[in-house]
């Protein structure tokens, strides 16, 4: 059983391709309404961890995953779990902005379609305080039915984190987000992210250590496949 402060724990966890060791086992903890990054340099094995935490490398061949991953105190790799219902509790945000070619409100209310159907009437509702809290709101709001491929860089993965907060996930997974952003973006994404754990978990991948100390409550760091070395506190600000 998890601890009532933990929402994700590893034990003895492996990772596989075809039988070749991604990361190797490690145990690892990460509390509930903060922010913890995995640090490591390019093909350590971050990006494929993270989506490891709401399987979406179920349908990569030869994928394999050895040890227990808990979620929200499930074994989320049992044979029993619902995989579209943990994909609600856990949004992911890509590295490049992910939006459809279809206007900035139906951008946002995309997964509130497929999860909420049975709250239609407040969708509009429900984008708007998605938007507000992506701090995108006064940049869109007098354009909403505008083609989402308008947006700035910036603007697009704010949209994308929206879109995700739109349907209120408890955990929020990033896989180097501000990676193709500008200065000005990143520093309004990192901001956001601040404000979000007020209310979510989140797990911030990043190779750059400077962003893991602003940003993150505690950073796993990853090293050459071998796992996860202890995790390490930040100067990031904890409010």
């Amino acid at each position: 059983m998890s601890s009532p402060n933990s929402a994700i724990e590893l034990h003895h966890v492996s990772l596989m391709y075809s039988g070749q060791p991604v990361i190797r086992n490690f145990n690892a903890t990460f509390p509930r309404l903060a922010i913890t990054a995995l640090l490591g340099p390019s093909g350590s094995g971050k990006s494929t961890l993270l989506r490891a935490l709401c399987r979406m490398n179920d349908r990569i061949s030869g994928f394999q995953l050895q040890g227990e991953v808990r979620v929200l105190d499930q074994n989320i790799y049992d044979k029993n779990v619902d995989v579209y219902q943990l994909r609600r509790q856990v949004g992911l945000v890509f590295q490049k902005p992910c939006v459809f070619p279809r206007s900035i409100l139906e951008n946002v209310i995309f997964g509130l379609k497929h999860h909420a159907p049975h709250r239609k009437k407040e969708f509009k509702d429900l984008a708007e305080q998605a938007l507000v809290r992506a701090f995108l709101w006064n940049e869109v709001k007098d354009r909403l039915q505008a083609p989402a491929s308008t947006l700035s860089q910036g603007q697009q993965q704010r949209l994308a984190i929206a879109r995700t907060l739109a349907i209120d996930p408890e955990i929020l997974l990033m896989d180097e987000p501000t990676a193709s952003l500008d200065p000005k973006s990143t520093e309004a994404i990192e901001h956001l992210i601040h404000s979000l754990k007020e209310r979510h978990t989140l797990v911030w991948v990043t190779h750059n250590h400077e962003q893991a100390r602003r940003v993150a409550d505690g950073v796993y760091q990853i090293e050459d496949h071998q796992g996860i070395l202890p995790i390490a506190e930040t100067s990031a600000p904890k409010a």
